[in-house]
């Protein structure tokens, strides 16, 4: 190897290295910029879970993404999306009742929503979990905690599978997690929303595109696509309560 090729390396090497350091302290601060926004994401849907006469409820659960981190304001999430939609075909004021806790996983939506849910009969009830399951992954586990939950969902809720992880190397458990999904929102008589199908369109650079600094939240584009795998659903559910 010549000596400029040698030089060549090194430079590579090292911008490499440093975008590496760049890159962990970008994502760094993103995490803590979230992180601190969850208080107010939390006001803001306490403030839409409001009673008012005349109102349709909208029941949200899950992790993160449904209280919208990620996005710019919390209803321009995908929960926020879904609401606007719901009012647009009702003709009604939407109460979005979100019970989302941030970092959920099967678990802590057994442990600390699931007795929160409202004994008014919801139009419309929507839960993305499964993300935060994916890095402790265990199949019984999972598909048992699962199976409890989609037990004490409302009659057809929309349940989606576990989003594309396409710029990290997490596919092959993902898929297996989903196989569980699929099979248990079937057995209880649920809908699925294919969120897989959806974020998984246009490879790793879309998904880098439609996610917030921290390159695991959606940002506002992201949740515009997390939203279209509800939006059928959602349409048809509307359809066959008259809307």
């Amino acid at each position: 190897m010549s000596r400029a090729a040698r030089i060549g390396g090194i430079a590579v090497a090292a911008g490499a290295a440093a975008y590496g350091v760049w890159l962990a302290r970008h994502r760094a601060a993103w995490t803590v910029l979230l992180t601190n926004r969850i208080p107010a994401h939390h006001v803001h849907w306490q403030e839409r879970g409001r009673v008012q006469d005349g109102s349709v409820l909208y029941l949200a659960l899950g992790d993160s993404a449904a209280l919208g981190l990620g996005a710019s304001k919390p209803e321009r999430g995908y929960v926020g999306l879904l609401a606007e939609e719901i009012g647009r075909a009702t003709g009604k004021h939407v109460r979005v009742r979100n019970l989302a806790i941030d970092g959920a996983t099967c678990a802590v939506v057994l442990s600390d929503e699931l007795h929160r849910i409202p004994k008014q009969t919801a139009l419309v009830c929507t839960i993305d979990v499964g993300a935060n399951d994916v890095w402790t992954f265990e199949p019984e586990r999972f598909r048992r905690e699962l199976d409890q939950v989609l037990a004490a969902l409302p009659e057809g809720a929309i349940v989606a599978d576990v989003p594309s992880f396409s710029p990290v190397p997490v596919a092959g458990r993902v898929a297996r997690m989903n196989a569980i999904v699929h099979e248990l929102v079937e057995q209880h008589g649920h809908v699925l929303a294919p969120l897989n199908a959806v974020t998984g369109v246009g490879g790793p650079f879309d998904a880098i595109r439609n996610a917030a600094g921290d390159l695991f939240h959606p940002n506002d584009r992201g949740h515009v696509r997390w939203s279209q795998a509800f939006l059928p659903a959602v349409r048809a559910r509307l359809a066959a309560q008259g809307y």
